[in-house]
């Protein structure tokens, strides 16, 4: 075999314009996996109309309706009636839900909960698809996104499907549940209640934003029956990594968990663009993107056409494959066999090509270790640095802080996440090319994503796709410069180089739109190894002797971004930043604290110091960092009616009934030492927790409590909350306009239950 030198790949211009191929084609990727276009009301009936959905999303996010309020009554039956209309048997079940799961070992989370079910009788069933979305929203705000769109989105797929089918083999269920902002409580009681369908699939909707593409970010495993069918939908936007590192985390609670938690498959779409307005009073009906409407919305139904007419009695498929997207609506689904087998090659060609530039004398064994550990460690240091950076921003602007979502325009923000990144890989490039050579730093590239590609399938062979595939494709391209004519080395390099393009620009740009908070663990990995090979194309154009003026040049783009960003994305009154503040008062002292869990800004400092609360206070409050002294209002307490109070065998049994006298939303009980046992309005607590419960959207009669205690003096509070803004407090410091109160701002009335 002759001897060829790989230094010749490349070389002047010939290789910035393959690599300016190679980025037309991340670009372009990232651009089509983006939502474009929209049916409007006239679209034929037998498809899905965005613009038809938005018509439901006007009607049910008029204003916030948490759960316990009459708003939230009002969206209900609406609802329930608008399925009615469409000739669905519908019903209102309701029950008591609980957090499923111990999502706090130091609480329990329940609550008083109303599902709509609307039910479309299948021709000959074999079970049961479930589409399913909460119609509850967070008092902050009015849900238009969250999960506005989603309520719409089913009801306008189950439209189309009344006007378009002779009727579906299966039945299909629109399933709206409540309460799943305290907790997942509504799916929780619909699936511990027990009547449902156990041959089933759940397609459950969610939102963390207000636009961007409609990702199936989870799927229950074993998965490979479900993605046999989702990559038919005509937008599946998904990948094993994601799905097979997301599993039932608590860190992002959708229905999904209790639906998981029962056993039954699931499906679990969500959207996360622009997620400044999650959770945000501006979450109304016009800050919705009618294109990732449309999207969401033709999955949606296209899947329940799929699964309506399979046997889903046949669970025979246990397989977890490995998939990815590519552009144009196509989903690649491969064994995870395949995976296995292609990091093998990949490592087994990459010691090819490291025999083969050893034998020509173009570097040494040591070189490709020494520059391979470099690549790894860059991506590393391109995590550390851009988490590093955020954490700066933050402290910059101390707003960020107060929420996990991005600004209002993240566009310079995130652009600077990918310089940045670019600036460490860049650097790192430059380093190994100066310590090790030119082609030991080009092979180190493709070492360091095999290598990270078969340490990834070692752990989960379906995760490990996003790198097994490019690696064993840059390894082939790289072994072919020695096989082919030098004219056509770089045009084969290229070649093989586009999977890792096409990668990288399905999942740099989503991963990004999920938070700048995440996307250091997210997209910048990609961007520090995929990206890397890319640079495979630059061997011969890089400078060589002013190679570290591209990562300065990018580090000062990237300082460059943030100022702008910064300078851009300001605060107003329709871009309101957030604040947390709760008003707490001790009715039995008749005292009263101003409280947040959040340092004091420049609005709440007039009122709040840095301190965080003494006693009682910081023992019902204990996320409190910043407190201060409030004048005491007419806030009635909630009561303790003592049923019963027995001891036997050393155990004191004390049954209660709770009721908030102001029309609190929630109410809990605290205690010093936890019960043995507790049952809350009929539902047991199996190990119950360690400080307290909740329970939200409490009746006006209240809810009765059993607790099993070892025998001896009890000393139980009680606790009710309302929506801060809600309150009718007489004092307080004014509002300012272009700033919201968050989610789990409340007044807050204490008192300690007397005669225990």
């Amino acid at each position: 075999m002759p001897t060829i030198d790989l230094m010749r790949v490349g070389r002047g211009l010939s290789g910035f314009l393959a690599f300016a191929v190679l980025l037309a084609v991340v670009v372009a990727t990232a651009w089509q996996g983006q939502p474009h276009g929209y049916l409007g009301e006239s679209a034929a009936p037998e498809v899905f109309s965005a613009g038809r959905a938005l018509r439901t999303v006007e009607e049910i996010a008029r204003a916030p309706h948490p759960v316990g309020t009459a708003e939230h009554d009002r969206v209900r039956d609406h609802l329930a009636g608008e399925l009615r209309k469409l000739g669905l048997e519908t019903e209102i079940r309701e029950g008591v839900g609980r957090w499923p799961g111990d999502f706090k070992p130091d609480s329990a989370g329940l609550g008083r909960v109303a599902n709509i079910v609307g039910t479309l009788k299948g021709t000959n069933p074999t079970g049961t698809v479930y589409l399913v979305a909460h119609y509850d929203s967070v008092p902050s705000g009015p849900g238009a996104n969250d999960d506005g769109v989603a309520v719409a989105a089913i009801l306008e797929a189950v439209r189309a499907l009344r006007d378009s089918e002779n009727g579906l083999r299966n039945n299909v269920v629109a399933l709206f549940t409540d309460g799943e902002e305290p907790g997942l409580l509504g799916a929780e009681s619909f699936v511990a209640a027990g009547d449902y369908d156990r041959n089933a699939v759940v397609i459950n909707h969610d939102a963390r934003g207000a636009g961007g593409p409609a990702l199936l970010w989870r799927i229950t495993r074993p998965d490979g029956g479900l993605i046999g069918v989702a990559k038919d939908a005509p937008h599946p936007d998904t990948d094993s990594t994601t799905t097979a590192l997301a599993g039932a985390g608590v860190s992002s609670t959708t229905d999904f968990v209790a639906f998981d938690k029962a056993g039954l498959p699931v499906l679990d779409w969500a959207y996360a663009g622009r997620s400044a307005y999650y959770h945000n009073p501006k979450d109304e009906p016009g800050q919705v993107d009618l294109a990732t409407v449309q999207q969401l919305g033709e999955n949606t139904l296209a899947l329940a056409r799929d699964f309506g007419e399979r046997d889903l009695a046949d669970t025979s498929n246990r397989s977890n494959p490995a998939y990815f997207a590519l552009p144009f609506g196509v989903l690649v689904v491969v064994p995870a066999w395949v995976i296995i087998a292609l990091a093998v090659l990949s490592l087994l060609i990459v010691g090819w090509v490291i025999r083969q530039v050893r034998r020509n004398g173009e570097t040494t064994v040591k070189g490709v270790i020494g520059s391979t550990a470099v690549i790894l460690a860059g991506a590393l240091v391109a995590v550390g640095a851009t988490y590093g950076w955020w954490w700066l921003v933050q402290r910059i602007r101390p707003e960020y802080r107060a929420w996990p979502v991005d600004p209002y325009r993240p566009e310079f923000f995130q652009t600077a996440v990918l310089v940045l990144t670019v600036c460490v890989l860049t650097a790192g490039y430059a380093l190994a090319r100066r310590l090790f050579g030119p082609t030991g730093a080009a092979i180190g590239l493709v070492t360091g994503v095999s290598v990270a590609g078969a340490g990834v399938t070692a752990y989960s062979p379906a995760a490990a796709q996003i790198l097994v595939i490019p690696a064993t494709a840059a390894a082939i391209g790289v072994a072919s410069t020695f096989l082919v004519p030098d004219r056509w080395r770089l045009v084969t390099l290229t070649v093989f180089l586009l999977p890792a393009a096409l990668l990288l620009g399905g999942s740099t740009w989503p991963g990004l739109q999920a938070g700048l908070m995440t996307a250091p663990f997210t997209a910048v990995p990609l961007v520090a190894l995929l990206g890397g090979l890319l640079l495979l194309t630059l061997l011969r154009s890089w400078p060589q002797r002013r190679g570290w003026t591209i990562p300065a040049l990018a580090l000062v783009l990237t300082l460059v971004l943030t100022a702008v960003g910064l300078a851009v994305d300001r605060f107003d009154v329709e871009h309101p930043r957030v604040t947390q503040v709760a008003y707490a008062l001790d009715a039995d002292h008749h005292a009263a604290q101003w409280l947040s869990v959040l340092p004091p800004d420049d609005w709440t400092r007039t009122f709040l110091s840095g301190n965080a609360p003494g006693a009682p206070y910081s023992a019902l409050f204990p996320s409190s960092v910043s407190s201060g002294r409030a004048e005491v209002e007419n806030l009635s307490a909630p009561i303790a009616e003592i049923l019963s109070d027995t001891t036997a065998s050393g155990q004191r049994t004390i049954r209660l009934r709770l009721r908030s006298t102001r029309a609190a939303t929630r109410i809990d009980l605290n205690w010093q030492q936890a019960p043995n046992a507790l049952r809350v309005a009929g539902r047991e607590v199996t190990r119950p927790p360690h400080k307290n419960f909740h329970f939200a959207a409490p009746p006006a009669e209240g809810i009765e409590v059993e607790l099993v205690a070892p025998a001896g003096p009890l000393e139980l509070y009680l606790v009710d909350y309302t929506w801060l803004p809600d309150s009718k407090l007489s004092q307080g410091p004014a509002h300012p306009d272009d700033t919201y109160f968050r989610q789990d701002s409340a007044a807050a009335v204490f008192t300690k239950i007397p005669g225990l």
